[in-house]
């Protein structure tokens, strides 16, 4: 299996409204010898799109990027192919489950294309943080972990490559941080090959279910960064019938037989409640979950502390009752989230909405995507069933061929892009302009920025261009109403 490297450099923090302006990879072999030269692409904003200026500030792309480069749309077909042509791969990112996994899903959905390809058709996912974190709980020290100003460990990919020898060019350049997390990667495998050979029989739900019936019970790493890393005791108790890679595990720390009698209301309440003694894992998202046989061969819990650890999980996992009742709990909060969960009107939130696309619709994007003719473009996207599917074309063909709209809907298509950028609520998730003037004259006011101030001057030039072209939207659309 080959790894995906991947890192993205993107307008914002939001990954359903913000959208990636530079995105880097590279593909390796096991060993990690690069198989492929790697891909360092570019795209200027989508039109709707204000960038936050601290997101600028971070990785300092170019203002003029943001104006020339390709288009988002041709970036994404780019890389679609890309990423398609190194498959089957584990694609690896830092931090990624939480951030870039969901602007590349999001990106590919905003772009006619599978949401999923990262773990579907053989590919799956994982992510070197949560491999760190587990890492650090071993105690192995085999990563030089940097302090904060704080005192505290300090898991920022730029101060980890930076203490352990790994040249960092430009942190929070997309191609750099990609050699970054390779550097990390490979100290790993080649100092604790037994724990990174553990972490990658994971990476996958089906993976993971397989590993999860080796062992009696199970030792989880942190997902978030603290001072003091361990591993947590549990064993597999099932699987939500309605959300089959949500898995739910009882935390060996508790004694079972306090909790085993527990009604499903009260079960609902050890999911709910802040020591977690149901813990809830999605197995698609990589979580770092041990077996005890390798746990036990690191020697960080004694003999004794395992046969207890393997009493309680027999009182607890073979009691079907408590199980059955645990499944109902499971259910019942799973539909009472269902029924909760107001659709979203944005597209941008709808990409887990609805019903997968129907064959005639997939069919549909396909001739979208290969027909070169964009008044039959046109025609194809007033033909979806799927309404998201609909839109994501008309927001194609205003960026790529804004003439085949006809008046009256070109104008409408303006305004809808103007209401969004001259936005007035301070809820919305997405940037507005007001809110990128907002953070702007924070940043000037902040002496921290000083060294800076050029490009300062750039975005707030910038920002000024784009309020004038944006109005333009608006003064367009009332002389034709």
């Amino acid at each position: 299996m080959n790894y995906v490297f991947y890192d993205f450099e993107t307008t914002g923090l939001d990954t359903k409204f913000s959208q990636p302006i530079q995105i880097a990879a590279l593909a390796v072999d096991e060993d990690f010898n690069p198989i492929d030269e790697p891909v360092n692409v570019r795209c200027k904003l989508k039109d709707g799109i204000i960038p936050n200026p601290s997101a600028l500030l971070v990785h300092k792309v170019p203002i003029d990027v943001l104006k020339n480069e390709q288009s988002f749309y041709s970036m994404m077909d780019f890389i679609h192919k890309k990423f398609t042509s190194w498959g089957p791969a584990t694609f690896i990112g830092y931090n990624s489950i939480r951030f870039d996994e969901e602007i590349l899903r999001s990106s590919f959905f905003q772009s006619l294309y599978d949401p999923y390809l990262t773990n579907t058709n053989n590919n799956s996912r994982t992510d070197l943080f949560k491999i760190v974190l587990g890492l650090s709980a071993l105690k192995e020290n085999i990563l030089d972990i940097p302090l904060n100003e704080k005192e505290k460990p300090s898991y920022k990919l730029e101060n980890i490559a930076k203490n352990n020898g790994i040249e960092h060019l430009s942190a929070h350049d997309a191609l750099s941080d990609v050699y970054a997390t390779i550097g990390i990667a490979k100290i790993i495998k080649d100092k604790a090959p037994l724990y990174w050979d553990e972490c990658m029989k994971i990476h996958s739900h089906k993976n993971l279910m397989d590993y999860l019936m080796t062992d009696d019970y199970f030792f989880s790493a942190s997902e978030h960064a603290s001072a003091n890393l361990t591993f947590k005791p549990i064993t597999l108790l099932t699987s939500n019938p309605n959300n089959p890679k949500e898995i739910a595990f009882f935390d060996l720390d508790n004694d079972p037989l306090k909790h085993i009698e527990s009604s499903v209301s009260g079960i609902i309440s050890l999911i709910e409640s802040k020591q977690k003694i149901i813990r809830l894992y999605q197995s698609n998202k990589s979580p770092i979950i041990l077996s005890a046989n390798f746990i036990k061969s690191q020697k960080i819990f004694s003999d004794e502390e395992h046969n207890d650890l393997k009493d309680r999980s027999d009182k607890i996992r073979d009691n079907e009752n408590f199980v059955n009742k645990l499944n109902h709990a499971l259910v019942e909060r799973y539909e009472d989230f269902q029924i909760t969960r107001s659709p979203s009107e944005f597209l941008e939130e709808q990409i887990y909405n609805g019903e997968f696309y129907s064959n005639d619709d997939k069919q549909r994007i396909n001739y979208f995507k290969n027909c070169d003719d964009p008044k039959e473009k046109y025609k194809i996207s007033k033909e979806f069933n799927d309404r998201r599917l609909r839109e994501i074309c008309y927001r194609i063909l205003f960026a790529e061929s804004p003439d085949v709209f006809p008046d009256k809907d070109l104008q409408a298509r303006k305004n809808f892009i103007a209401d969004k950028v001259f936005c007035e609520e301070d809820k919305v998730r997405w940037c507005t302009l007001e809110k990128a003037k907002d953070e702007l004259k924070k940043i000037k006011e902040n002496g921290k920025y000083i060294n800076q101030s050029d490009y300062i001057n750039a975005i707030e030039e910038f920002l000024t261009t784009e309020e004038i072209r944006y109005r333009e939207y608006i003064s367009t659309t009332n002389e034709h109403s």
